[in-house]
């Protein structure tokens, strides 16, 4: 597929859409699962109450099958769940609560679904509801048999779907950055930065020197770090016989850096500047330890940042905005869970 072809794609993608594939691959799951003895719609009762709302073991067991067909897809047909069923169990009882209270949450801020939109919707967005492209009640009235649910009770999950794409689209056109953001991106991409670097291999020095010994010198280093004695520092580096290296020019928002292995010393990195260029501590991974000056700065025109990257921070900072959102929505609401339905 060609990327204009792609881009093209994404672009239909609305909220309508994600709905539509959302309750297909669930309408799908039905007709895989019917059928199976005691699964769909045999259960009578509710295993969650999310404040007034109560969630259906039909409900429960629909999500629990398609959890467990996701991991299949994921790992393979063959793969054994009954050993992880109580989790399996677990996640999709979280699942429809989480959906439970996003659906409440967006109901609350006045974000809901029209009685025109659900009806369009199920007559025209669902391909397994058509034949050749018309819509036919034949088949609407054997899915909702097979769920043994009512058409009402139907169209209440595709009105809190679509409330649910619609809020999470929400805070996606809220986290788009701005002009003034997109400005300071280029300038920081503009920004490169030299580290200069020694890496020590704690083990390999104690074979050299002795543990006890090995020890003290880096402790000597961390002290005349902390200090700021560039001098007493490079003594003690001649002492074991390590030496400083360069990672060259990289970009200030780069994830990584050349030779510097450790995730934790690629953080440490950030902690430097013009006025402080030595870290004033060791960097501690394991048997590894790093120490870090900031040696170059160079200022250059910088690059726009590619769709790509500024798709990462929009859908970075929704996420973030929602989950906050959510959550304190969570902290006010009363959830109760029937733990039996997990065992």
């Amino acid at each position: 597929m060609s990327d204009t072809m792609a881009d093209k794609m994404k672009r239909k993608l609305s909220a309508k859409n994600a709905t539509a594939i959302v309750l297909f691959g669930a309408i799908i799951l039905v007709f895989v699962f019917f059928g199976l003895p005691g699964r769909l719609g045999a259960g009578v009762g509710s295993v969650a109450r999310v404040n007034n709302s109560l969630i259906s073991i039909a409900d429960f067991q629909q999500e629990e099958n398609r959890v467990q067909q996701y991991y299949q897809n994921l790992f393979g047909s063959q793969m054994d769940f009954s050993s992880q069923r109580q989790l399996l169990r677990q996640q999709a009882l979280e699942n429809l609560v989480r959906n439970e209270l996003v659906s409440q949450a967006a109901q609350s801020e006045g974000i809901l679904a029209t009685d025109a939109e659900v009806r369009d919707f199920i007559v025209k967005d669902i391909p397994f509801f058509q034949q050749n492209g018309q819509f036919q009640r034949e088949f609407y009235t054997r899915y909702l048999e097979a769920t043994h649910s009512s058409a009402g009770d139907f169209e209440n999950k595709v009105r809190k779907d679509i409330a649910n794409v619609r809020i999470r689209h929400l805070f996606e056109l809220v986290g788009q950055p701005s002009a003034i953001e997109m400005k300071k991106l280029q300038e920081l991409r503009g920004t490169k930065i030299n580290i200069a670097f020694v890496k020590i291999d704690q083990e390999a020095v104690s074979k050299a020197l002795s543990k006890e010994k090995a020890e003290a010198a880096i402790n000597a280093i961390d002290q005349a770090l902390a200090k700021g004695d560039e001098a007493a520092v490079n003594a003690q580096l001649k002492e074991i016989k390590a030496s400083w290296e360069e990672t060259g020019l990289v970009e200030l928002g780069t994830e990584n850096f050349p030779k510097i292995t450790s995730a934790v010393a690629t953080d440490a990195v950030f902690e430097l500047s013009k006025t402080q260029p030595l870290l004033k501590r060791v960097v501690r991974d394991g048997n590894v330890k790093y120490v870090l000056k900031l040696k170059e700065t160079k200022i250059e025109e910088g690059k726009a940042a590619e769709p790509m990257l500024v798709e990462m921070m929009q859908k970075r900072r929704a996420d973030g905005m929602f989950e906050a959102w959510i959550n304190q929505f969570r902290a006010k609401s009363h959830i109760t869970m029937n733990t039996q339905a997990l065992q």
